[in-house]
């Protein structure tokens, strides 16, 4: 009887410590009417960043004809005290491709780094990563070159007064010659970045994508997306941040965030709702293994995720699909209160029908956001 008694009491703790997501209606903030009249909105909205700074919320984004490059492609930053009432603060149009908007407090100013690409729909051209700054008042720097042309940024983290940043080099990805370079990058000044080691942290074929985010200790861990082959899923210890751990999945990992929810670790990005990314089980692909695994994944249907870490295997657990379809993901956090965040994402129409990658890369997108809360998740005695 008496352990009958133990197993519910510490049935009842682990219990009460579980907690599930609750999420508010998602809001379609690209029709609501709500963006300033500056913002002139094409039919592919999408790569977006979400911050807070000095009591407002900050948002940039892509608008541009389809999810491929062009000459008519705009950057736009907007502001809120509400996330209801957006005002205008800036655009970034310089005839070709700009993408990756991704913002950065440091040293109480707000950064906003990205890089510009091609003029073709049909070629991925990095050209120039660029950072501009608010100086207040609705007012941003003209943008400046990071002397980083070539390479792709994905995220940027402070850590003891350093702010570090995750780029990769984006030339001939999708040819022959192709040298992977993913590598973490450091500053102090919020311009002048270094590379953090000589060699770089990961040089697996076509590795992209290399989201990363430092807990409590400051451990590192990371995601990798390989674009023909899956992901890795990383980890440095926090007294060598420049040796990652690697270990490889064949799922693919897509537009990657990573954000922490006491110091547990989780991860939002699109997944493939047709299994594995690849489907092949050797070591080493061949080059037709790799364009069957591309084409197959282009033509099936994706759903922004999240997924919870586990720390010591290096392992990724569905937590919960969020509504999306076609062409999705590239999502933007931002901590409201201890148990509250604001999440945005874009996607293709979540109320209509239902389409495979490919075709919502051509269509309308759309970005959408949610308040989401974890909750305790309380069990009553006729359910244990």
């Amino acid at each position: 009887m008496r352990f009958i008694v133990l197993l519910l009491f510490f049935s009842s703790l682990s219990t009460a410590s579980a907690q599930r997501l609750k999420f508010s209606e998602w809001k379609n903030l690209t029709t609501s009417g709500k963006l300033p009249k500056e913002c002139h909105l094409m039919h592919s909205n999408n790569n977006l960043d979400l911050v807070r700074y000095k009591g407002k919320y900050y948002l940039a984004f892509r608008t541009a004809p389809t999810h491929y490059a062009s000459k008519k492609v705009k950057l736009y930053v907007v502001s809120s005290y509400d996330l209801d009432k957006w005002e205008y603060e800036t655009e970034v149009s310089l005839g070709r491709d700009q993408r990756e908007p991704r913002f950065a407090v440091y040293h109480d100013t707000l950064n906003l780094y990205f890089f510009t690409g091609g003029k073709s729909m049909f070629s991925f051209e990095p050209h120039e990563m660029l950072m501009c700054r608010s100086v207040g008042g609705h007012s941003w720097t003209a943008p400046q070159s990071t002397n980083l042309d070539g390479f792709v940024p994905w995220r940027l983290r402070e850590r003891n007064d350093t702010l570090y940043m995750s780029a990769y080099d984006g030339r001939n990805l999708y040819n022959t010659k192709h040298h992977s370079n993913l590598r973490l990058f450091y500053t102090t000044s919020a311009t002048a970045f270094q590379p953090f080691t000589q060699a770089p942290q990961i040089d697996a074929e076509h590795a992209e994508e290399g989201e990363f985010i430092f807990d409590k200790k400051g451990d590192l861990f990371a995601t990798v997306r390989l674009e023909s082959s899956g992901a890795l899923i990383c980890k440095a210890d926090n007294c060598n941040i420049g040796t990652w751990k690697k270990v490889k999945s064949r799922n693919k990992y897509d537009s990657a965030l990573l954000f922490d929810h006491n110091d547990d670790i989780y991860l939002v990005s699109r997944r493939n709702n047709d299994g594995y990314m690849n489907r092949y089980t050797d070591s080493v692909l061949t080059k037709r293994q790799q364009i069957h695994n591309m084409i197959r994944y282009w033509f099936t249907s994706k759903v922004t995720s999240i997924f919870k870490l586990n720390k010591q295997d290096l392992s990724l657990s569905l937590v919960s699909d969020l509504p999306s379809t076609g062409d999705n993901a590239f999502p933007g956090i931002v901590k409201i209160d201890d148990n509250k965040y604001v999440l945005m994402n874009y996607s293709s129409n979540i109320k209509g029908r239902k389409k495979v990658w490919f075709t919502g890369q051509l269509g309308r997108t759309y970005i959408y956001m949610t308040t989401m809360t974890f909750e305790p998740e309380q069990l009553g005695m006729s359910e244990r």
